[in-house]
């Protein structure tokens, strides 16, 4: 099912709890809106009997309504909620509270105590705190993650608030994974990858120990940069002893979700699945991917053309007057075109393009006046009207888009330079040889002036990190060729962070290094495309059993069929399916991922720290049809080729992970990072209370009281009833105490009551 799908069924729920028939208004606050928006439009949710959708912080007035607030769990929207129905206010008529994930017990004990019975109506934790991209994709929109998981600590003032930054983004990940898992129900097998080339990287750098046969980690100062490059001195490696990034983040992962099922014993519900399996990696594992050029459709888009956070691109139309007009695009699932050709090769795209296009011109031959129609006609032509100019609109939108590609296709040289990148990331030609002459191809291109700075900086990048390192001497003249500036030189420099080792050092004699892709023939293949990125071999292996248990382990639970080969048994077959090996390949022409099957079918999660790209996520469908899986690929944020070599350029300064570039710059009322304790962590509702903060807005004020003579007062309450009502709430009377102690257990009972899952 699409993860979209899954997504709108959470809402679906709280937005059709209270009885059909009964009109309700919705509140919201600025993050649980956003999420909402990418499976609801607000006309659907006014269908729903919601009379309006109002934000939570904006001074509402009251309304005999009920109330549907689907909010994120922070203490400052709690308070905001008390402050509806205190004071004597009573601004609806009730309150169902929906959080999208969970709630501090203490946040939802004071609820609860504060709010009357007659008022909460339901209190229920959707986790569904994650952002469904696509049908096959969630991410975590957190690209200052990069910084905070592969900066280095600098100083002794900026490395507590580096490492700060870098657990509260940890814990930030291992509940964005959990929410994912609540939401699709389940609870799989958690692997994660485990380096053995290189040393924990980032933060985890000084927690990393070495072998006492090796040198001691070297630190990366800025001055010592071209030495730390070389990964250490003497004749062999360091051996890197201590938690990885992916281990971390895996660790996290089992402890928030055995968190979870204690409190939700009957979670995951049953299921004809066979149990999934959760695989967590990090950039580091392939820093190949983000620098090379892609032509399948939708990563070949997001590279050279102008779109917006992957989705939206502006661009010019002639109208029907024949005059130019600016109109902003959306590529998502709404877009049947987009769908249609996103994953395809950019020939196959163009290919797919003219053909559906013809044969749609060829239907709705009459509005072009080619064909004489009758009135029956004429009135079938009316009715489709307003989807005939949708589609005509999204033919020309990605035609236009497929054009502008393949002229600047011509523009960059971009079939030289992408020669020379497959060659370094495949390690192999065409042919299946190894490359001798990638220098001579290179040099060419990196004194061609009209070759952008980035794209030799990608090139450089990539020939580095396939010949695990060059001389000092050979990576400057790369530089004096490319005439790069410092900055685009520090970018192929911080490489190091990412574990790749820029300078070789000749007394280095260690055969450890990254996985590398072996060499496969297959017909119909691309030139161009015959890098496979590393999370692909990463799935297939899984899938075959024959991924290696020490460099992805797992956190605990072993598979039945992997635990036998562990006692020395031979693996079983794995469950025929269709190669991606061997023939041609068919799975690029999978179709749209709403019309495939998947009910029954295993699912594979992968999650990769520190970014994804476009060729990754477009393996969440094309591997999952070939292996008759249901696959799901996530990361902390979406990058582009672009957006990772600035990143590269940034990412050595000491303690970045603290003060990201670009970061959002607070309010000035923002109360600021919170005092903590040294050693001790933030609880994950400190994390959510620091990052959803929003400048608060109160209700408005009541209307001023009417006037009650002490006649009328003693005609409502009755004589005695009023000095009874103080005396009751006397701490020091006997009674006092009881009522006091009643009311507390009752709000203990109300909320072990209204807090269950029934997911």
């Amino acid at each position: 099912m699409p993860l979209k799908d899954l997504l709108r069924a959470r809402f679906t729920s709280a937005l059709t709890s209270i009885p059909s028939g009964t009109w309700k208004i919705l509140i919201t606050d600025d993050h649980s809106q956003q999420l909402l928006d990418t499976v609801y439009k607000n006309y659907d949710i006014l269908q729903l009997n919601v009379t309006s959708v109002e934000p939570l912080h904006s001074p509402r007035p009251p309304q005999n309504l009920d109330a549907l607030y689907i909010l994120t769990p922070t203490s400052q929207n709690v308070e905001r909620i008390i402050a509806d129905f205190s004071g004597g206010r009573r601004t609806y008529k009730s309150a169902h509270l929906y959080f999208i994930d969970g709630i501090d017990d203490r946040l939802a004990q004071r609820l609860t105590s504060n709010l009357p019975g007659d008022i909460l109506q339901a209190f229920v934790e959707l986790y569904c705190n994650f952002w469904a991209f696509e049908d096959r994709v969630f991410t975590m929109k957190l690209p200052s993650a990069f910084y905070s998981m592969y900066g280095p600590l600098g100083g002794a003032a900026s490395a507590d608030l580096a490492l700060e930054a870098f657990g509260d983004d940890l814990k930030y990940a291992g509940r964005s994974i959990l929410n994912l898992l609540a939401t699709i129900n389940e609870n799989p097998y958690i692997r994660y990858y485990q380096p053995a080339h290189h040393q924990p990287l980032g933060p985890l750098a000084n927690q990393a120990t070495t072998s006492s046969l090796s040198p001691p980690a070297q630190q990366h100062p800025q001055s010592l940069r071209w030495r730390s490059a070389m990964g250490g001195s003497g004749s062999r490696a360091p051996e890197p002893v201590g938690e990885h990034l992916s281990k971390k983040i895996a660790l996290q992962v089992q402890a928030d979700l055995d968190e979870y099922m204690t409190n939700n014993p009957d979670f995951p519900t049953p299921s004809s699945r066979p149990r999934s399996v959760l695989i967590i990696v990090d950039r580091s594992m392939d820093p190949t991917a983000p620098l090379l050029h892609e032509f399948w459709y939708q990563a070949m888009v997001n590279d050279l053309l102008p779109v917006e956070d992957g989705t939206r691109y502006r661009y010019k139309y002639e109208n029907t007057t024949g005059g130019k007009e600016e109109k902003e695009a959306v590529l998502n699932e709404d877009d049947a075109v987009w769908v249609s050709v996103r994953h395809l090769h950019m020939k196959e795209a163009i290919d797919t393009l003219m053909t559906n296009f013809q044969k749609f011109a060829q239907e709705h031959a009459g509005f072009r006046g080619g064909n004489q129609v009758n009135l029956n006609d004429l009135k079938d032509m009316l009715a489709s009207l307003p989807q005939f100019q949708q589609q005509r609109e999204q033919f020309s939108l990605h035609l236009d888009m497929a054009q502008e590609c393949m002229a600047l296709f011509e523009k960059k040289k971009l079939s030289q330079t992408a020669s020379v990148e497959q060659c370094c990331a495949t390690g192999f030609t065409a042919e299946g040889k190894t490359p001798k002459t990638l220098v001579e191809e290179m040099v060419p291109l990196l004194d061609d002036r009209n070759m952008s700075a980035v794209d030799k900086v990608r090139i450089i990048a990539l020939y580095i990190i396939y010949r695990e390192g060059v001389a000092d001497e050979d990576r400057r003249r790369l530089y004096q060729h490319a005439r790069l500036s410092l900055s685009e030189q520090t970018a192929i420099d911080n490489l190091i962070y990412l574990g790749v080792k820029v300078i070789k050092d000749a007394k280095d004699r260690s055969t450890k290094g990254r996985i590398k892709q072996k060499y496969h023939a297959a017909e119909g293949e691309y030139e161009l495309s015959r890098y496979r990125p590393v999370v692909q071999m990463a799935l297939e292996d899984h899938h075959a059993n024959r991924l290696d248990q020490t460099l992805f382990p797992f956190v605990r639970d072993i598979p039945p069929e992997l635990s036998n080969t562990l006692r020395g048994g031979a693996p079983p077959p794995p469950a025929p399916s269709s190669s991606l090996r061997s023939a041609r390949p068919t799975w690029h022409k999978a179709p749209s991922a709403r019309m495939t099957n998947t009910e029954g079918k295993q699912r594979m999660i992968l999650f990769v720290a520190g970014g994804m790209t476009y060729s990754e996520m477009r393996l969440a469908y094309t591997v999952g049809q070939a292996l008759g899986k249901e696959i799901f690929i996530g990361s902390t944020h979406i990058t582009t080729a672009e957006d990772f070599v600035a990143n590269l350029k940034s990412l050595g300064r000491g303690g970045i992970g603290a003060h990201p570039p670009n970061a959002t710059q607070l309010h000035p009322q923002h109360p600021g990072r919170p005092a903590r304790s040294p050693g001790r962590p933030a609880t994950y509702q400190m994390i959510l209370d620091q990052r959803h903060w929003v400048p608060p807005v109160g209700p408005p004020p009541l209307a001023p009281p009417t006037a009650t003579t002490s006649m009328e007062a003693a005609h409502l309450f009755g004589p005695g009833k009023l000095s009874n009502k103080m005396s009751e709430l006397s701490l020091g009377s006997k009674d006092g105490k009881g009522s006091l102690s009643k009311k507390k257990e009752d709000g203990e009972g109300k909320k072990k009551g209204l807090f269950k899952m029934k997911w």
